[in-house]
């Protein structure tokens, strides 16, 4: 039978039954979503047999589930998507097999899936299996006899005429001759915020949307709904990525103004729509640690940026003399700019607002973060913001400007000699300004106490008790219970650095000089800070200290790490991305740095971190002092050509301290490019991912069957011979693949350059000249819009074009598919074939190992990554934990 018979402007295709089964109307089915036709049309079918084939006469393949529950395929143009069971995404894969990958062409005579129903009815799960098709795309359709009742596979079911919305052409600028309709028509960023709004199932499909430096985020609620491939088609958009529920779309430099247009739009008109909740993927908790704070603190790095150019500002105009020095009590001996901030002026007073608030009380912007992260409700995460970083208990900024301590129990003086240390005794409370993970846990114990109050609190008395209730609960228990104890953590790692400093030639200041930028990813550097400011104001030192040099040498080590990263990676993309955060990193700023490239991919931290230390142990042999506070960034090496601010006599005069001080930061940057390029890796190779599974496959095995010398030997070398099935000619074949990737992806990152840079021109001739409409400026209107019509980029951009499509051609993906299935087949064939292993272990590593084995495509975005199924390192942690654990057991009893 035909696929497809063309009626004028209908289509017609035929569907067939992919199992033995019952055929349902869709209004039908149990479920409200399909069955209010929410994902579209279809029938549904209540299968009676485990094999599914094909329920078309052709298809493309265009989504499979990491859970292969559900495939989504296109006939002729329509999308159709085939859910097997109810809520079986719970399952994780468990019961599901197939052997399709994006992209195959299959037809009712292929295999599509496996499923074991008997599996589905134990856990009581639903095993209906709705076929849909997406009907917003079409203008009329109609489902002609629909066969109701028992069928067998490969059955005729039905036949489905369609029509296509004609799709309306944009209007090109150039073609319009009249300036007020020219510069009134919508812009791309409201047409591409339209566009991301419905693939991702409408504003009601998530929670909220914010943004990074380059990328939109949405908190989804249900991923089923998100149609990922038709939003990386926008031409805005460059990618995405999910984290967890998480989906971010990356934009570039202008995602700000796409996230106001969706904002805008959400504004406007929220499109009411049902979602469907799903049980989120079983994740590591080191990992749901890790992205919970990455994504709690990536939000506020905008606002980090923005500030920092301000604070660069205020240390240029105090350097200067323009402006005074603010402060908030004076110190025994004042600086001649010193001034006490109710003296001031009222310019001066706004520009250290504007420069400091946020330092002085970014508790709350993480308050606020953290709430909209953890779905707190209202705005009580302001309220507890507010209250845990009280003004009120600022007073004249205490020891370090950041609030006033108020000691709660003395439980005597020691004298240790370690000024950190001796405070140990005093038990403080203070106010939570820069302690990120007590606001965390407050927002975090507030909003599991709202959830509990909810369920037990009247409505009527909701509005009144239930704020009341959470405030004088966790309010109290963050400042005399997170609040202390993170004191007293602080305490002890500000003491351990303060021993480490102490350390001769060099070695100490070179360690604590390392540590810094490790202390800012977890958020413990102020009390590195600290250890540096007791030093500065110590008698001994008059106003230098030695270890003032980590902040600003650390920060430099990372950013050559990152420029090592720069010049040596050929992943255009991430080159590029790397030079838009050299900015940020010469204004001080190493949060971008850190969270975006530097600490995901491990060795620029860690080269970053040795050339730290080599240039801190560097600036303490020469006799380095940080002096003077000038700003942070490339202005902090203004301070360091002052005098001792308190008097005192330093190791170096003014330029001698200065010069080795830029001498120091060349030493950090220098040896952390070569670090960097000398350890950096584009990625772990298909050889070494797969020899860490199989390795760690082996020690599981036999720490779970105790297996003996000789068994261990045995299962070690039948699995070497399963790890060289991945041959060299195999590993050389994927070189050149990868090769051919790079370079294409050069291609596209010039070409997506060269559109960013045209829009970005065009943009701001679009804002003039409805600046210029709006006040009635015709004639300079027109002028505007022939210069936005004399912009062509068009033979460049066709040229670029022409060899992105080349350079495609010359990756051979087909190949590579077919060889690595293949491979695949072989090695879980072989693992099948050992005597030793589980086979559940077996199937739960399948996509570990397709994961090991697709590597250059998942990492050049080209291939999802596929969620494993089980931790390797769990399990062998546990089993060693419960060995020991054994052993001590055995030995009480001997």
């Amino acid at each position: 039978m035909e696929n497809i018979t063309v009626r004028g402007k209908y289509m017609k295709i035929s569907l067939y039954s992919p199992v033995d089964g019952e055929i349902k109307n869709i209004q039908d089915c149990n479920d409200s979503m399909f069955a209010d036709r929410m994902l579209g049309d279809g029938l549904v079918i209540i299968p009676n047999s485990n094999n599914f084939k094909g329920f078309f006469d052709n298809a493309t393949v265009t989504m499979i589930f990491d859970t292969y529950h559900a495939y989504g395929f296109d006939i002729e143009g329509l999308q159709f998507l085939i859910h097997c069971g109810m809520d079986t995404i719970a399952l994780n894969g468990t019961g599901f097999t197939t052997t399709l990958k994006v992209g195959d062409n299959v037809t009712k005579e292929n295999n599509i899936f496996n499923v074991d129903l008997e599996l589905l009815k134990q856990k009581k799960l639903s095993i209906e299996t709705p076929i849909v098709f997406e009907i917003n795309s079409l203008t009329d359709y109609k489902i002609n006899d629909l066969k109701l009742g028992k069928v067998k596979q490969g059955d005729l079911i039905c036949t489905i005429d369609y029509e296509f919305k004609e799709e309306k052409k944009e209007q090109d600028l150039k073609s319009i001759t009249d300036p007020i309709e020219f510069f009134n028509m919508s812009n791309k960023y409201e047409k591409c915020a339209a566009s991301i709004n419905k693939f991702i199932g409408s504003s009601s499909n998530y929670n909220e949307v914010y943004n990074c430096m380059t990328r939109l985020r949405f908190s989804v609620k249900n991923k089923e709904l998100v149609n990922v491939d038709e939003i990386k088609r926008l031409s805005l958009v460059k990618g995405t990525v999910w984290n967890g529920n998480e989906l971010q779309v990356v934009i570039g430099q202008d995602v700000y103004k796409l996230k106001e247009e969706v904002i805008k739009l959400n504004n406007e008109s929220l499109a009411i729509r049902a979602s469907l909740g799903i049980n989120n993927t079983k994740i590591p908790l080191a990992r749901r640690f890790l992205a919970m704070f990455s994504a709690i603190m990536v939000k506020i790095i905008p606002i980090m940026v923005g500030v920092g150019l301000i604070q660069a500002i205020i240390a240029i105009l105090m350097q200067t003399g323009v402006m005074p020095n603010i402060v908030f009590k004076l110190s025994e001996n004042p600086g001649a700019n010193d001034v006490l901030f109710k003296d001031a002026s009222i310019g001066w007073i706004m520009l250290f607002a504007m420069g400091k608030t946020t330092t002085y009380f970014m508790g709350i912007m993480i308050a606020v973060s953290a709430a909209n992260y953890f779905k707190l409700e209202g705005i009580m995460g302001v309220a507890l913001g507010l209250i845990l970083c009280c003004p009120l208990m600022f007073g004249d900024g205490g020891s370090m400007g950041l609030g006033n301590d108020f000691l709660l129990f003395d439980l005597g003086t020691i004298d240790t000699g370690n000024p950190m240390l001796d405070q140990i005794t005093k038990i403080k409370v203070n106010a939570m300004n820069t302690k990120v993970f007590v606001i965390v846990a407050a927002i975090y114990t507030a909003k599991i106490l709202d959830t509990h109050l909810k369920k037990v609190i009247p409505i009527a008395l909701e509005l009144m008790f239930r704020p009341f209730i959470v405030i004088i609960i966790v309010a109290p228990l963050s400042f005399f219970g997170y609040g202390i104890i993170w004191n007293f953590v602080e305490t002890l790692f500000g003491s351990s650095m303060f021993y480490i400093g102490k350390i001769p030639l060099g070695i100490g200041v070179g360690i604590f000089v390392a540590m810094w930028q490790v202390a800012v990813i977890f958020g413990l550097h102020m009390m590195l800070g600290l250890i540096s400011f007791l030093d500065l104001l110590s008698p001994t030192t008059g106003g230098q200290t030695v270890y003032g040099i980590a902040g600003s040498i650390s920060v430099w080590s990372q950013v050559g790490a990152l420029v090592g990263v720069i010049l040596i990676t050929q992943n255009a993309k991430l080159k590029k991305q790397g030079i838009g955060m050299l900015p940020a990193g010469l204004l001080g700023i190493t949060e971008p740095i850190l969270y975006g490239i530097n600490l995901p991919k491990k060795r620029p931290l860690i080269s970053g971190v040795c050339g730290a230390f080599i240039a801190g142990a560097f600036a303490n042999i020469l006799g380095v002092t940080q002096r003077a506070q000038s700003g942070i960034g490339v202005f902090e090496a203004i301070g360091f050509f002052s005098e001792p601010i308190y008097g005192g006599v330093g190791k170096l005069n003014p330029t001698l301290n200065g010069s080795f001080y830029l001498l120091s930061c060349s030493v950090a940057i220098s040896t952390s490019i070569l670090f960097s390029m000398m350890s950096y890796k584009e990625r772990a190779t298909e050889k070494t991912l797969l020899n860490k599974t199989i390795n760690k496959l082996k020690l599981l095995t036999v720490l779970e069957l105790n297996l003996s010398k000789p068994d261990s030997l045995k299962l070690k070398k039948d699995l070497n011979e399963i790890t060289n099935i991945l041959d060299k000619e195999n590993l050389q074949f994927i070189k050149i693949i990868e090769k051919n990737i790079q370079a294409w992806l050069k291609y596209k990152v010039r070409l997506s350059t060269l559109l960013e840079n045209e829009e970005i021109t065009k943009e701001k001739i679009l804002i003039k000249g409805k600046a210029l409409i709006s006040k009635k400026k015709f004639d300079l209107a027109n002028l505007y819009m022939q210069k936005y019509n004399q912009i062509d980029n068009s033979q460049e951009i066709n040229l670029l074009k022409s060899k992105i499509d080349q350079q495609y051609k010359l990756i051979d993906l087909e190949k590579l598919n077919k060889n690595i299935s293949n491979i695949e087949k072989q090695i879980m064939s072989k693992l099948n074939e050992l005597n030793f292993l589980k086979k559940d272990v077996i199937k739960d590593l399948e996509p570990i190992i397709f994961n090991n084995l697709n590597s250059v495509q998942i990492y050049y975005g080209l291939l999802e990554n596929k969620v494993p199924k089980i931790n390797l390192n769990e399990k062998i942690h546990e089993l060693k934990k419960n060995k020991v654990t054994h052993k001590s057991q055995v030995s009480l009893n001997v």
